[in-house]
């Protein structure tokens, strides 16, 4: 396989020098071209009428004894004129001996070859004298041609200094572009200064608002990768820790009991210290301010259902009673993936904050032109005053009890962000706890997918969890 030739492109200098110098030749062969053109017919339009002039010059009372005395100026040079008078058939005047031309029969102006060169006439008819004044073509074409060159001389020196002096007005018209290269080839991750855009030219203007964007952009995600690092490192410390002491517990276990007891802390560190991996990597993921990779239409009735399903055995665990109360059609547009790990971070953070025997009712609704995600608990909800907050990264409440690394609500925050949604948290109204309320923007989908129908966990109690109440 014959490796592949890469083009280099042109340079802004030689893109702007090439359509410069394309555009002044291209604007001076039109003026050289126009130039001649006019020289010509405003040349053909002077000799005609000296050659009205001429003829017209001759008295009308002309007679053969006064032929001598015409005093016509008939010579200039290469415009010669040639002058001659017939009586009846008879040529009695020529103004030159060396150049004879027949007689023309229609007055006024014409044309006639004589010997391989045109001439132009202009007859006369007085009395029974015929006068004709003649010019060769070729004569006219020539002092056309003299004059344009004396006219195009110049321009072509003109444009030959132009041409030179127009890599020096490129060169420091792209000096602001030499700079801000400069500039940018000094920016580090920890000194991301914006470029200053004082005194740049307009077209510049947009350019390096873009790159102070961009590097702000990127400074920010500096921080924010900064902080998740020293959070990560703070955060993962303490169960790593901790795991390292259980497995010494393991070790220095005397008997098939406690040694039973030891695994089994063991094995609850790893799924501690594994669920706040999995929720730092989504953290860092959503933190990346990438857009949603695939927005489509997404049935919100389908997610939460699924999620009661997948957590319904723990809700039944710690026999908290878990339902939807409400499902109206919900569907909005976004990422499948993290609208389902929104309803579950937060069904599971209910399920975590909310004691044994307690309830969860979850809510779909619409409202308007919103869809409408409710759920309420009846745990010990958060204080009014660690409501914003909340929403922190790794902030747990005061006196907390429950196990957690505080994302939960942080990634949900977070993915409601990049699908424009509201969260809000609130007292909730029927069972005591708290109320968390998600917002989106209503849609309406081309064909309603089937339902998915979710099975029924009774008890003897009578309680119904998993299910729509």
């Amino acid at each position: 396989m014959k490796p592949r030739v890469r083009h280099r492109a042109l340079s802004i200098r030689r893109r702007l020098l090439l359509w410069q110098l394309a555009c002044l030749l291209g604007v001076s062969c039109i003026f050289i071209v126009s130039t001649y053109w006019i020289e010509r017919v405003g040349i053909e339009h002077h000799q005609d009428l000296r050659l009205r002039k001429i003829a017209l010059d001759i008295p009308d009372s002309l007679k053969p004894d006064d032929l001598r005395s015409i005093n016509v100026k008939l010579f200039h040079g290469r415009d010669d004129f040639l002058l001659q008078i017939w009586q009846g058939d008879r040529e009695i005047y020529r103004s030159t001996i060396d150049r004879e031309l027949p007689r023309a029969l229609q007055p006024g102006f014409g044309l006639q070859a004589v010997h391989g060169e045109v001439w132009k006439f202009f007859v006369r008819q007085s009395g029974p004298y015929t006068i004709q004044v003649s010019q060769s073509l070729d004569e006219r074409n020539a002092l056309a041609r003299e004059r344009a060159l004396h006219l195009i001389v110049p321009l072509i020196l003109l444009i030959g200094a132009i041409a030179l002096c127009t890599p020096i007005g490129v060169n420091a018209g792209l000096r602001s572009l030499h700079r801000i290269s400069s500039e940018l080839e000094t920016r580090h991750l920890d000194r991301l200064i914006p470029l200053d855009p004082h005194d740049e030219p307009e077209e510049i203007l947009p350019v390096i608002e873009a790159i102070n964007t961009l590097l702000a952009r990127l400074g920010q995600a500096a921080v924010v990768q900064q902080q998740f690092l020293a959070d990560a490192s703070h955060e993962l410390r303490t169960p790593l820790a901790g795991l390292q002491l259980q497995v010494t517990m393991v070790e220095q276990a005397q008997n098939p009991a406690s040694r039973s007891e030891a695994l089994a802390a063991v094995t609850a560190s790893v799924k501690r210290a594994g669920r706040l991996v999995e929720q730092l990597l989504t953290t860092s993921r959503l933190d990346a301010d990438l857009p949603v990779a695939r927005r489509e239409m997404v049935s919100l009735n389908q997610i939460v259902r699924e999620a009661i399903m997948r957590l319904a055995q723990i809700a039944e665990a710690r026999h908290i009673d878990l339902g939807l109360i409400q499902d109206e059609a919900a569907w909005v547009r976004g990422a499948y993936d993290e609208l389902t790990l929104l309803v579950v971070n937060l069904i599971e953070n209910a399920i975590r904050y909310t004691p044994k025997g307690g309830q969860i009712d979850v809510t779909l609704r619409g409202q308007g032109v919103e869809v409408c995600l409710v759920i309420e608990d009846s745990g010990p909800g958060i204080p009014h005053a660690e409501r914003q907050r909340a929403f922190d990264r790794f902030y747990r409440g005061r006196g907390v009890a429950a196990a957690g690394s505080g994302l939960g609500l942080a990634i949900v925050k977070r993915i409601a962000d990049r699908h424009a949604a509201s969260v809000s948290l609130d007292d909730g109204a029927s069972l005591g706890g708290l109320r968390v309320y998600v917002a989106f923007e209503r849609h309406e989908p081309d064909e309603t997918p089937p339902c998915i129908a979710l099975a029924t966990q009774g008890d003897a109690s009578g309680s119904r969890r998993g299910i729509v109440r």
